[in-house]
Parts: C-alpha cells; structure tokens; sequence
C-alpha cells in the first residue's frame, strides 16, 4: 500500500475527520499575520486552509490524499470560498521561493522540508508550525519517533528566524496532545 492510498483508505473510512476548526494558534495569530498568499502543508481537509480562504487569503493547500483534497474541495464550495487543492506528496512537491506570505503546517513532521519551507516565505512572511513531539509516545498516535520532535527540536528548525511565540509541553485543548507550537517571521 503506498502512503497515498493508505491516507486515502484512512480518509474515505472517516478515521481522520480532523475537527473542522482551524488550529488555535491560527486562530489567535489571524489579526497580526501578514495578508496576501498562504501555503497549508499536509492540509487534510482544508481545515486551515479553509479558515484562511475565508480571512481573504490566496491558499494553496497540499496534501498526499486524493479523498481528503476532494471532501476539502467540497467543503470550500459549500462554505463559499476558493483554495486551490493540490494532490501532492510532500516528499515530492518543492515550494515555490519566495512566494508565501503565510505558510501553515499542522500535525506534520518532515524535516527535509524545513528549508524548503523558510524558502518559500517572502521577507517578512510568517511560519505557523505545530507537530507532535516525543511525549505523545504515552498518550495515543502517532508513536513512531520519525514523526515525533526531540525537546526543543523546533527551535532549532526555524533558527535564524524571528520567533515570536513558542510553546512546547502536554495540552488538553480538543484533546491532549503533547506538541511543539511555533510562530516565526523570516527576517
């Protein structure tokens, strides 16, 4: 099975419908953000990608499943808005430089797209990174380590970068999680 249709098959059975709100730190950093062009990374749905459409972005949202760019699609329709969905495997896509002014990643880790990722922001442009980190091993999946941040690792990612906000620990917010939260502006 590959991984697209693995997520396909996890999708069309409904394991991971995903809350239909976009991520809290989206939410509470929306006023302050740069406007303009968005990338949601690994989007499933659309969740944020949607929420940023609605807040007059331009988004491109990318992610491995077919089923869950398409029920994203629908959900964009019937909300009354316009992203552009892009069936991609992120090992694969390359980010287009110097392009976004916001880019979004939630509940994915690949590190070999850190770079990729501080390329695309324009000067200026705004990070909004949450993932998992190693605590989650003792709280539900994922577990495996290769999709898990080492304690501070997320710093350390985005160095040279303006972090402006940073979190990391367990949270019981629509479930408990143990996650790393980062918000930074290229400089």
């Amino acid at each position: 099975m590959t991984v697209a249709s693995d997520w396909d098959a996890r999708y069309a059975a409904g394991e991971c419908s995903s809350s239909k709100e976009p991520g809290k730190l989206l939410k509470e950093f929306i006023a302050a953000l740069p406007k303009g062009k968005a990338l949601d990374i690994a989007c499933g749905e659309g969740r944020n990608a949607i929420f940023l459409a609605k807040n007059g972005y331009d988004v491109d949202a990318v992610d491995v499943s077919a089923v869950a760019i398409k029920n994203g699609g629908k959900r964009a329709e019937k909300e009354g808005v316009k992203v552009n969905f892009i069936q991609a495997d992120m090992e694969q896509y390359k980010i287009q430089t110097e392009t976004y002014d916001l880019i979004v990643n939630y509940n994915y880790l690949q590190r070999t797209l850190v770079s990729g990722i501080k390329n695309g922001l324009k000067k200026g442009g705004v990070i909004i990174f949450e993932t998992y980190t190693m605590e989650q091993q003792s709280i539900g999946q994922p577990k495996n380590p290769e999709f898990l941040l080492k304690p501070n690792e997320l710093l350390r990612l985005f160095e040279g970068m303006h972090i402006f906000f940073y979190r990391e620990g367990v949270f019981e917010e629509e479930i408990k999680k143990a996650v790393a939260s980062l918000a930074g502006r290229k400089i």
